[in-house]
């Protein structure tokens, strides 16, 4: 076993953690387990904080096979309007739309890292974009723009042979 940054997997604190669990409940719980490493969240904190989770655009193109629907959302955060501040907010969702699941989830903007985790679990539970469609906002947050992206920006086809 190696575990960490040293295995050079996905160099991320959280997920050393996942494969110490996955390694301890192995060798010494007697359950077999393999750490998952299908859709962790990551965060970039910079100024403006970035955060995705899932496939990028790109990714979703060379992986999956069938068309993939973009939504795209570009904004003044409420709390920015008010204030008058110029900072301005970026999200994108990607939907596989044979099978309606949210492939990717990507932000830019204040309090990214924050509202990526949450997304996180949702994409671990194979979240729809319907079930995104049906959940109601926290008004005013910028979160609220995850579950009110209605209009599709673009549809993009995918190239690979993956279908879920």
């Amino acid at each position: 076993w190696a575990i960490g940054d040293v295995a050079d997997r996905i160099n991320l604190t959280p997920v050393a953690l996942m494969e110490s669990m996955a390694f301890a409940k192995t060798a010494f719980g007697g359950q077999p387990t393999k750490p998952d490493y299908q859709n962790v969240a990551s965060a970039v904190f910079c100024q403006p904080p970035l955060a995705s989770v899932g496939l990028s655009e790109e990714q979703a193109i060379q992986e999956l096979s069938g068309p993939i629907d973009v939504y795209v959302s570009k904004f003044k955060p409420m709390k920015y309007t008010i204030s008058g501040r110029d900072e301005r907010t970026l999200m994108k969702l990607l939907v596989h739309h044979e099978s309606d699941r949210v492939v990717g989830c990507h932000m830019v903007g204040p309090d990214a890292a924050e509202i990526m985790q949450g997304l996180a679990i949702a994409m671990k539970c194979c979240a729809t974009k319907a079930q995104f469609d049906a959940t109601v906002g926290i008004h005013p947050s910028a979160a609220e723009e995850f579950v009110t992206m209605r209009t599709r920006a673009r549809q993009v086809e995918g190239k690979g042979a993956a279908k879920l």
